[in-house]
């Protein structure tokens, strides 16, 4: 294993991996993080996108809050808001804190108590409610599909976090399944269950044409308002890149009231500020 050392925090690699990006950092408490410690998880943060610290028994939702919040000092809220309404497509799969409404929580089954929420019952996303071709209920058990692909953002009025945090309470133990592509490959990746999915917009940018790299970097992507609204009718494509258009995303006097200057129009590529690497982010 290839291994960074600061004092008792360790950022390791494993040495054989094709992925070039995501680490694990050891010998961090968040609870307790001092200036330089957090200076010392951005920069490892930044350099290598994914970043997984061990061992932190209980963390409470407020640390998780401030450590997002630290990255991003001046947003102070949660990049989809407080509440999130009940046509958006991300409605059924987000239960917030009474206490700490910048924290969701989401997960499948009954949940006697969790800060602050009793005897809740979570339903974890299922590709079978987004998806426009899910897997049959005979490869269920089996199978399954990436749900969705994204950046946690509401695309309207709010921008991006520059930084998301995800705390493992509780992980699936036990079988697992094979996330099919379905793109028309017989690609296929082994997962546990509930898992989230990373992939590299710096890589996807690398593997360009230089013709496609100038494309990306000067364009720009225009999102419809409310977009998790106006895509609620939609179906998504079996790899979950991207809505088949179908003409059901729903018109603009359906949608609710909306303000031209809170449509969001970001550039294609985003650059690293630590490293200064390209990432196409669409």
């Amino acid at each position: 294993m290839a291994t960074m050392t600061l004092s008792c925090r360790s950022v390791t690699k494993p040495d054989d991996s094709r992925v070039d990006f995501g680490a694990e950092l050891t010998g961090f408490d968040v609870e307790t993080m001092t200036d330089d410690d957090f200076e010392f998880l951005r920069r490892t943060l930044y350099e290598n996108q994914v970043v997984v610290i061990k061992s932190q028994g209980k963390l409470s939702p407020r640390a998780q809050y401030e450590l997002t919040r630290r990255f991003d000092p001046a947003a102070g809220v949660y990049s989809h808001g407080k509440s999130i309404d009940k046509r958006s497509v991300l409605h059924a799969d987000l239960t917030t804190i009474p206490h700490q409404p910048q924290v969701q929580v989401i997960g499948s089954g009954f949940v006697e108590e969790y800060e602050g929420l009793s005897n809740i019952r979570l339903k974890h996303p299922h590709h079978k409610t987004f998806h426009k071709n899910p897997i049959s209920p005979q490869e269920d058990f089996d199978y399954t599909h990436f749900y969705r692909w994204h950046i946690d953002s509401a695309m309207y009025n709010l921008d991006p976090p520059l930084v998301t945090t995800l705390l493992a309470v509780k992980v699936p133990k036990g079988r697992r399944q094979t996330c099919r592509y379905d793109d028309g490959t017989d690609t296929t990746l082994d997962v546990p269950l509930g898992t989230t999915a990373f992939f590299s917009g710096y890589r996807l940018y690398d593997m360009l044409s230089e013709e496609d790299k100038h494309f990306v970097r000067t364009s720009k992507a225009e999102y419809a308002p409310h977009p998790y609204i106006w895509m609620s009718n939609a179906k998504s494509r079996s790899n979950g890149l991207g809505i088949i258009s179908e003409g059901l995303e729903l018109p603009e006097d359906q949608l609710p009231p909306f303000e031209a200057s809170k449509i969001k129009v970001y550039p294609m590529t985003w650059k690293n500020p630590v490293t200064g690497k390209i990432a196409m982010m669409v």
